[in-house]
């Protein structure tokens, strides 16, 4: 039952006059500091996932059988796209961890500012990673695939983050230095940021299976191919060679370093789509009018950019993009489409916050147990959350980082910070210190959050950000 109340000193034409309460909610819960295990190009890397992201590894949204949201949007979208290309989704798990030179060969449009920076503490330079074949499994009659989110990383340390506080440990800092040189760092690891690079290694892999079968005739690889071009669509881009109108697609949680704000995501699911067309199909035009067709009726809209398009919708602004790859023929064009599930799911369910999407209630997922199509909308556990605000300031040293500082507002309101405003600054004319005071908003849709709880949360970073950050609280 949801308990609505007056407050008996104000009016109900009065802002905040009208207050909902939980009657029921899940506890918060301490961070998890998570060491995982990883084969990286041949190397066994060790290393820790920053806290703040710790909630968002693991969860197995787009598992096979999964019934949440991002994976009801990702099966919607692909059986839309089947009516005209068959689509073939790419099943081996890839790792979280990329080396900075993965990244600047092939995600050159990736914004590399929100790349979130790995030192690892292990590494095994003699690791023999197993062997795995490639896996492709295409839609099923009604655009699901059965898939599987194993995970790629082996967990190898789960411990609280408060004990780790309490010893005051340094090494498990937020691992998103940015005072490093991306161009000379090529040993760097990162965070994946978007999931191209998997996919340009994934199709590598498979162009030179069917090229060896081309060329040496081998029974293996020709069946290989074989099953390829069985499933090309029949249409007006048909038959010109084995991966021709067909889009091989790959999803999966990637990572953003990015700050605090209503509409950026830390972490979300990308649906990652590649295909090689005839340059005269115009394949940009035909991806768009069914992207278009599917999309428009929930608010999405398509701007043409230089290269591809732009899907937006208001008020989160990118949901996807549609842009041309390189490729080695001029008589065909790569097209590549990268879609952020997790605003769609927002955009198609009317959620009223993405950050709902990981919430641990198990309401939440019983609203979608029945795989609803998209449009129906869904029931909030709060009608009227309350919006509480704290300014904190302090001071800092002349190499401020504010992305930390974002970090560490993530890990200790446990997420229920929804925007952070810088409202003043001011520079010591004699020291070399400078003074910020930042106004922060804490909300929650998925759990009772009182103004005492909030002001704890807001308590707790004050001290991560003297012992972490250095800075003095003013």
């Amino acid at each position: 039952m949801l308990l609505l109340y007056r407050s008996q000193d104000k009016g109900f034409h009065v802002e905040k006059a009208l207050v909902h309460v939980f009657t029921r909610s899940l506890p918060y819960t301490s961070a998890q500091i998570l060491q995982l295990e990883e084969a990286v190009e041949g190397e066994k890397v060790q290393y820790h996932i920053p806290v703040e992201l710790s909630d968002y590894i693991f969860r197995g949204f787009l598992g096979s059988g999964s019934v949440h949201p991002v994976r009801l949007v990702q099966d919607f979208l692909l059986k839309g796209l089947q009516e005209k290309w068959s689509v073939s989704m790419m099943t081996k798990t890839v790792p979280f961890l990329l080396t900075a030179k993965q990244l600047q060969a092939c995600c050159c449009d990736v914004d590399s500012t929100h790349w979130y920076w790995i030192h690892p503490f292990q590494k095994d330079l003699n690791f023999d990673p197993p062997t795995s074949t490639d896996k492709e499994t295409f839609l099923d009659g009604r655009g699901r695939t059965d898939t599987r989110d194993a995970p790629s990383a082996t967990c190898v340390i789960s411990d609280k983050a408060d004990r780790v506080r309490s010893k005051g440990a340094e090494s498990l800092r937020s691992a998103c230095s940015l005072d490093v040189d991306p161009e000379g760092e090529g040993g760097l690891y990162v965070l994946r940021p978007s999931l191209i690079a998997q996919m340009e290694e994934l199709l590598t892999k498979k162009e030179g299976l069917i090229n060896d079968a081309v060329s040496h005739g081998e029974n293996e690889g020709n069946n290989h191919s074989v099953e390829v071009e069985g499933h090309i669509a029949q249409g007006s881009c048909e038959g010109s060679n084995s991966l021709t109108s067909l889009l091989f697609g790959i999803s999966g949680i990637v990572f953003g370093n990015v700050p605090i704000s209503l509409w950026a995501l830390p972490s979300f699911h990308e649906l990652l789509l590649r295909g090689v067309f005839p340059s005269e199909c115009k394949p940009i035009k035909l991806i768009g009018q069914s992207l278009e067709a599917l999309l428009t009726p929930y608010g999405v809209s398509l701007v043409t950019e230089q290269g591809g398009l732009r899907l937006m919708a208001q008020p989160m602004g990118v949901v996807g993009r549609v842009f041309v790859g390189n490729s080695s023929d001029i008589s065909h064009i790569s097209i590549t489409v990268s879609l952020n599930l997790d605003l769609l799911a927002v955009l198609l369910f009317s959620l009223p916050d993405w950050r709902i999407l990981w919430s641990r209630d198990p309401r939440f997922l019983k609203q979608f147990a029945l795989r609803p199509l998209p449009g129906k909308p869904f029931q909030p556990f709060s009608l009227f959350p309350e919006h509480i605000s704290f300014d904190i300031s302090f001071w800092t040293g002349p190499t401020w980082e504010e992305r930390k500082f974002h970090a560490v507002v993530r890990e200790a309101s446990h997420g229920t910070v929804e925007q952070v405003k810088l409202i003043d600054t001011f520079s010591h004319p004699d020291l070399s210190q400078t003074s910020y005071c930042y106004r922060l908003t804490y909300r929650s849709h998925t759990r009772a959050l009182s103004h005492t709880q909030a002001l704890q949360f807001h308590q707790c970073l004050e001290s991560l950000l003297t012992s972490r950050l250095e800075v003095t609280i003013r």
